[in-house]
């Protein structure tokens, strides 16, 4: 009697403690998804205030990891329910844009003032509604230069002139030295004016002026991409040649999604070309991306007064033509190696630098239903990429509104079964048949050839 109890106890222990154990596997219909993560959005009835609106929208992003073991676009994500069906998502990349046009200006004015540098008025087209951008073009090769731009609706007279014009950007660094290499930025933005007329003083460090070819003016708008640093365990910095610093960032795998560099630099003032490159064996190079990191200090004098307390102005001109701070920006490239040669020539190396990795990170946006808990699978080579019409439903606004979601720690499917067909999975074993065959074969052709 006391041997049925302690059995009857001992099956009991064993039924409550297999009770709590998570199930590590995966529906048979998902049998060849080899990794999956649990989502964490609420499975009782009664819905999370933060989660209410917005249809139900939520949306998981996804972890680095992910990227490693699920194929290269993510075309085998899928995302189903506790019952085992597949749950229809967006897979959203903010990745952002850039437009504008340029137009010509007419220079109504323009002279150099000893001292300050050149004096320039421009008119802008009568088409041309609102403008935040400006470029100068100049054939001289070599020059380093600081713009002041002015705003006015009227072509004020001399004796109103100081009056009638408005400062809309001061201290904004313009150069170019073909010498070194460094094409620099021509290029000034402003905030969005209607003005008809702009007035620009252009002072050189060595207080001469510069010759002009023409003013042009344009509207840019901007989406600014979503971007997140990304996790980088080792940079070393391997020996370059002479005149060139080198730093080399081993990602892990060759999948992530990168698309800016992002420096710090505790050198004052300087002007370095750089590029940024990527490789999946750390021996073969490709580019990536390039341009001119810089950064200097507004000179004080006439005609360029600086505002009190300004910093340096943190610039670097990207591949595409842009300005913004201590960063290179290229289209999104994938490697697992990355390496950034920044050309120092005759000049120290940069003191102080810090370099970082950004990529737009990738978002399961779905909709979310009370009493439903929800899985993430991927690592299935063979799964052709889904197409749901939820991303022809879902706008902008409502993906905006869509709650975030945390995901778990990722699970092996236990119930795993590799979908790669039994050649693929046992080539060993296709290559003995075919010595087999290969053998048999001789050895009939050498028989035939005794009879002979």
């Amino acid at each position: 009697m006391k041997r049925c109890a302690l059995l009857v106890l001992a099956c009991s222990t064993v039924v409550v403690f297999a009770a709590d154990l998570p199930d590590s596997g995966l529906p048979p219909v998902w049998q060849s998804w080899r990794y999956w993560r649990a989502l964490g959005v609420p499975a009782t009835d009664a819905p999370r205030p933060a989660l209410s609106g917005a249809a139900g929208l939520v949306k998981a992003t996804l972890p680095i990891e992910v990227y490693a073991r699920a194929q290269s676009e993510l075309g085998d994500v899928r995302l189903i329910d506790d019952t085992g069906s597949e749950v229809p998502y967006v897979l959203e990349a903010r990745q952002g844009a850039r437009t504008l046009m340029w137009r010509t200006t007419s220079v109504v004015d323009l002279g150099d003032i000893p001292g300050e540098g050149t004096h320039v008025v421009a008119e802008i087209p009568v088409d041309v509604e609102r403008h935040n951008s400006l470029r100068i073009n100049t054939d001289e090769p070599d020059f380093v230069a600081f713009v002041e731009v002015a705003a006015s609706a009227i072509l004020p007279p001399p004796e109103k002139e100081e009056s009638a014009w408005r400062i809309i950007r001061d201290g904004a660094h313009i150069f170019r030295l073909r010498k070194d290499g460094l094409e620099g930025v021509q290029t000034v933005s402003y905030p969005v004016s209607t003005a008809r007329f702009l007035r620009l003083r252009i002072r050189r460090q060595e207080g001469k002026g510069l010759k002009l070819v023409g003013i042009w003016v344009a509207y840019e708008e901007v989406e600014v991409p979503e971007l997140t640093a990304l996790p980088v365990d080792k940079v070393t910095q391997p020996a370059g040649a002479k005149g060139q610093s080198l730093w080399q960032v081993d990602l892990g795998t060759g999948q992530v999604p990168v698309s800016q560099v992002r420096f710090v630099v505790a050198t004052p003032e300087f002007h370095r070309g750089v590029e940024a490159l990527t490789s999946e064996d750390g021996k073969q190079w490709t580019q990536a991306g390039g341009g001119t990191l810089h950064r200097v200090s507004a000179p004080r004098g006439a005609g360029m007064p600086a505002k009190p307390g300004a910093e340096p102005a943190d610039v670097a001109q990207l591949s595409s033509g842009g300005v913004a701070g201590l960063v290179v920006e290229f289209a999104e490239h994938r490697g697992r190696y990355w390496r950034v040669e920044v050309t120092d020539r005759n000049d120290a190396p940069l003191a102080g630098v810090h370099i970082e990795l950004w990529g737009t990170p990738r978002h399961v946006i779905f909709r979310w239903e009370p009493r439903r808990s929800y899985r993430l699978l991927y690592g299935n080579e063979r799964a052709p990429a889904p197409q749901y019409e939820l991303a022809r439903l879902l706008g902008r606004e409502d993906r905006e509104q869509a709650v975030a979601v945390a995901v778990s720690a990722e699970e092996v499917n236990a119930a795993w079964v590799d979908p790669r067909p039994w050649s693929e999975r046992h080539p060993v074993v296709l290559w003995i048949a075919l010595g087999i065959v290969v053998a048999a074969l001789a050895l009939l052709a050498l028989r035939a050839l005794r009879q002979a």
